[in-house]
Parts: C-alpha cells; sequence; structure tokens
C-alpha cells in the first residue's frame, strides 16, 4: 500500500492540490469589485478574425470618454477593471489611432483566418503567494500587468512578466503564479466550439513559479 503522506505529495506536485482561483474568470468582474481572484469582463465574438491580430490597450478616467473613442473601430469593447476604465481594440494592425493614455499593445496572436473565435477579457488580482492550477487553452492568452509582477511557467521555461509589460502564452500547459501579489488584464482568444480551459497533469511545472 501507498503512504496516504505520498499520495498526496504527488496531488501537490501535480497541482491537483492546488485550490482553483477564485472567480474561475467566469464569475463577472462587476459582481466581484476588489476581491482577489479571476473575474470575466466580457466576451467580444469575431466571426472572421484575420491570421495576426494586436491587442491595443488605452486608460481613461470615466466611461464617457472611452466609449466616445471607441467609436469607429471594427472590434472594440470599453470596461471597468482595477478601478479605471479601459478601452480595448483588437485590430489587425499594429498601428491604431487611439484616444486616452494609450498603455500598451499586446501582440501578435496568431489565429486561423476567417474562423470564428471569442475575445474573452478579464481582470485578475493575485494576491501575495497566489497561483493557479495546471492548465491550457484552446488559443493563446495573454497578460497586461499594470501593478506588480506575473510569473508563468510553460514547458518551454518560465519567465515573468513586470509591470507595464505583457506576454502572449500561445498554447499549451501553463502555470501562473504571483510571489510579491499582482493586477493584470487578461486576453484568451479562442474557438466558439470548443472549451476555453482545461485542467492538465504535468509535473514538470510544479517547480516553476511559486
Amino acid at each position: 500500500m501507498i503512504p496516504i503522506a505520498n499520495v498526496l505529495l504527488q496531488l501537490m506536485l501535480s497541482g491537483q492540490a492546488v485550490p482553483a482561483v477564485p472567480g474561475g474568470c467566469s464569475e463577472l468582474a462587476g459582481e466581484n469589485i476588489g476581491k482577489p481572484g479571476c473575474f470575466l469582463s466580457t466576451l467580444l465574438t469575431i466571426s472572421e478574425p484575420p491570421a495576426t491580430m494586436y491587442w491595443h490597450i488605452a486608460e481613461f478616467p470615466d466611461e464617457v470618454p472611452a466609449r466616445s473613442a471607441a467609436r469607429g473601430h471594427e472590434w472594440a469593447t470599453v470596461v471597468p477593471a482595477h478601478g479605471r476604465w479601459w478601452l480595448y481594440v483588437l485590430s489587425s494592425s499594429r498601428e491604431e489611432k487611439l484616444h486616452g493614455h494609450v498603455r500598451g499593445l499586446v501582440s501578435p496572436f496568431q489565429l486561423i483566418a476567417g474562423q470564428p473565435v471569442i475575445a474573452r477579457f478579464m481582470e485578475s488580482t493575485f494576491p501575495p503567494g497566489m497561483r493557479t492550477r495546471v492548465h491550457s487553452h484552446s488559443g493563446p492568452e495573454a497578460f497586461f500587468v499594470i501593478e506588480g509582477e506575473q510569473c508563468v511557467s510553460t514547458s518551454s521555461g518560465d519567465f515573468t512578466i513586470q509591470r507595464l509589460n505583457s506576454r502572449i502564452v500561445d498554447g499549451g500547459a501553463h502555470l501562473q503564479a504571483a510571489s510579491k501579489g499582482r493586477k493584470s488584464l487578461v486576453l484568451i482568444i479562442a474557438p466558439p466550439n470548443q472549451p476555453w480551459m482545461k485542467l492538465e497533469a504535468d509535473d514538470t511545472l510544479a517547480s516553476g513559479c511559486q
């Protein structure tokens, strides 16, 4: 018989004993203001995306100018997140005329041209020490860190995203952690006919980000 301590150790190493992140990136952000976890800001359906997309991010002091600035953009949405208002514009071009305080350009997202996708915009707050379970997505996931720093562990290595910087994980098993805490904006672009997230068992990632 295998000692129960060894079984628990294996569960911890595989990530199964790590608690789920509050909100699961599915509960609405507007109903969970100020809470730690990952919450859904909004969804944007794109029926015929280009093969390469860029995520433009601008910050506004309030909602009205943000919505005014969204006019004229084919794929744009305005959301409140982390006590601020944000204009998100998805575009096939690196160059996009934006008003407000332009915070960042996250690119490139590599997609299948013409295949419908859903852009899942989220906000995430991790207190020091919080990390996700090992998981994967059916499309690329991007992070833009606005406070603190974020570590991401993937099968190809670990990397840290500093404040006001971004990174895209194109696919495969990974986990995120924040030893010092962080707040970030998150985007997953995934096909509508596939699960956008699933848990993975990858022991090699357990020793990465802590």
